[in-house]
């Protein structure tokens, strides 16, 4: 290690309290610089820095020696630390490893180092999601989800269409009505976009079964297996166990998999039952208000969401990306936010704000036209779509602490979007980083925020009031990142 240091990094929140994991978290970092580099990484050290277990990476160039790559570990973080072996090296070659770097380390934070495939099973439900075997439907999500330019336009026509029929002074406000029906029916709107299942008394559980393996073994078998044959193997799967009502073992699936060519030493069988609408149904009985439907969503994006108005005009949407990142305390967590927004009425909230920031930034510019022809009428456009989202941000840290104090586990949602939120969480290392996630067109505060909130309200047992702590929490962390960003 004598090279000359020019970038030291640390990256938190990566779970290696695992001596099983640490050997993987190794060898995952080993085999990623080696296909990177090939020849040109010329060693490899075991070494001990800071107290701390790492690895020292040699890399040369044609012309000899170059760059020592350091990195090492505790059991919640990496830190890593680039050097330069001789003099005059480029920077965008320190800026290449940096890269690769940071993007294994955020793969194996997210992963584990393993690639993984998933079947998702919904006793009594169709086997096949039937919006995957729907044409109208794969229809209606591709014009309306993936063809920004088709929505675009029809906007713009509707706009036009709006603007001859009422002239420039009633257009924003006729807008802005139409917008409530499509609010109204948002509960039955996103359940069809973008529901697979749906979840009720006789249909409550979630079976995911889990096959993880190292990652070039997995891009292998997702071509010659998983891809060509994902419905065959589902349906053989499920009339073998759950259609006789018996539980998916890890002998079948094993005995299954080995008639394709998989062998059982290649993968990690991980099967888990969920009774996620038993789930909604207790933290429901915990805000007071009725379970609304449950619909999941069959994408591997981690997410929950809840639409509609409240009362019975509710739905929720959970993705197996979620089920399959999270545990149930961390799941319970998640939805307690997402019933906060129902309890509350957050989506009336929401459409009141937006609206009142639309008319006013309308009617202003049409009153003083010539001035938003100019820079100003930027700086003003910036400074009323920005506020809105900083105030929507207190709507969010508002139903983190809800969820804190009425489902009683703030350190599992705090766990959770560690989980879900990591490349936040790069980003936000910096305090640019953390004041762009403040000051973005985005209505959830910065999840380092709400992660050291959640902490905080964990060791002191509850908060004086959701509103109170949310708005001048908000706040303050705001004001005390602008003060640190303004004096570096």
């Amino acid at each position: 290690m004598s090279g000359l240091p020019i970038v030291e990094k640390e990256l938190p929140y990566i779970d290696l309290r695992e001596e099983a994991v640490r050997r993987r978290f190794e060898e995952f970092l080993s085999n990623a610089m080696a296909e990177t580099y090939g020849r040109y990484l010329s060693g490899v050290l075991n070494v001990n820095y800071m107290g701390m277990p790492g690895l020292l990476f040699y890399l040369d160039d044609e012309e000899g020696p170059l760059l020592e790559v350091l990195v090492a570990y505790s059991e919640d973080r990496v830190r890593y630390r680039v050097s330069l072996v001789r003099p005059f090296v480029s920077e965008a070659v320190v800026q290449r490893v940096i890269r690769l770097l940071e993007g294994a380390l955020r793969f194996f934070a997210e992963t584990g180092g393993m690639g993984a495939a998933y079947f998702v099973f919904v006793p009594g439900r169709q086997l096949i999601p039937p919006r995957a075997e729907s044409r109208a439907k794969r229809a209606l999500q591709s014009l309306f989800l993936s063809n920004l330019v088709f929505l675009f336009a029809v906007s713009i026509a509707f706009s036009y269409a709006i603007y001859v029929l009422f002239g420039p002074r009633y257009t924003p406000i006729v807008l802005i009505l139409s917008q409530i029906p499509i609010m109204l029916a948002s509960y039955k709107i996103v359940p069809l976009m973008m529901g697979d299942w749906k979840l009720d008394p006789a249909h409550r559980y979630v079976y995911l079964v889990g096959l993880k393996m190292p990652i070039e073994r997995y891009q292998e078998l997702l071509q010659k297996v998983f891809l060509p044959r994902r419905y065959e193997l589902k349906r053989r799967l499920y009339s073998a166990s759950l259609e006789r009502g018996e539980e998916i073992s890890e002998e079948l699936v094993k005995s299954l998999l080995s008639e394709y060519g998989v062998t059982p030493e290649e993968y990690e069988v991980e099967i888990r039952k969920i009774d996620l609408y038993g789930i909604v149904e207790r933290v429901a009985r915990r805000f007071g208000v009725s379970a609304p439907p449950v619909y999941l969503s069959n994408i591997v994006l981690p997410n929950a969401a809840a639409s509609g108005v409240g009362w019975r005009l509710t739905s929720l949407v959970v993705t197996t990306g979620l089920l399959s990142r999270l545990d149930e305390e961390e799941l319970e967590a998640v939805i307690g936010h997402e019933l906060s927004h129902v309890k509350r009425h957050d989506v009336i909230t929401f459409f009141v704000l937006s609206s009142v920031e639309y008319l006013t930034r309308v009617y202003v510019a049409l009153l003083f036209w010539p001035l938003f022809m100019t820079f100003l009428g930027f700086i003003y456009f910036w400074l009323s779509l920005t506020a809105f989202f900083v105030i929507a941000k207190f709507v969010e840290a508002r139903a983190d602490i809800d969820s804190a104090l009425i489902v009683g586990r703030p350190a599992k949602l705090a766990s959770a979007l560690r989980k879900i939120g990591f490349r936040h969480l790069l980003i936000e290392r910096s305090i640019g980083g953390r004041l762009m996630a403040w000051l973005r067109w985005d209505p959830h505060p910065p999840v380092s925020y709400r992660i050291e909130k959640l902490e905080e309200l964990a060791r002191r047992g509850g908060a004086r009031g959701a509103w109170g702590e949310a708005v001048s929490s908000c706040i303050s962390d705001l004001l005390r990142t602008l003060k640190l960003a303004l004096a570096v």
